[in-house]
């Protein structure tokens, strides 16, 4: 007959924090729309070439990316200054 251990009692973090990736590829997602639209603001004689498209698309999106990565480390710095600590004990089958 085995003898059972008593399990120690761990304190363990609880908190919610934002997933980061999705964040960051919704910024990039809103920066490629504003891109698109301050393209149909651009009047057609004065576009050099469709290239510009392009250019926007990249500029805009990227600092949407960015623009994304900060708002979730942000949240996520915040967020953890609000954890909460419990006690949990393992449980091992």
């Amino acid at each position: 007959m085995a003898s059972k251990k008593k399990p120690n009692p761990e304190v363990v973090e609880i908190r919610r924090a934002p997933k980061i990736l999705p964040w960051a590829l919704t910024g990039a997602i809103f920066g490629a729309i504003a891109a698109f639209v301050l393209y149909l603001f651009i009047p057609a004689d004065q576009r050099s070439s469709e290239n510009i498209l392009g250019l926007l698309f990249l500029s805009m999106a990227s600092l949407g990316f960015g623009v994304g990565l900060a708002f979730a480390i942000t949240v996520d710095l915040l967020s953890s200054r609000s954890a909460k600590r419990a006690e949990a004990e393992r449980v091992v089958e």
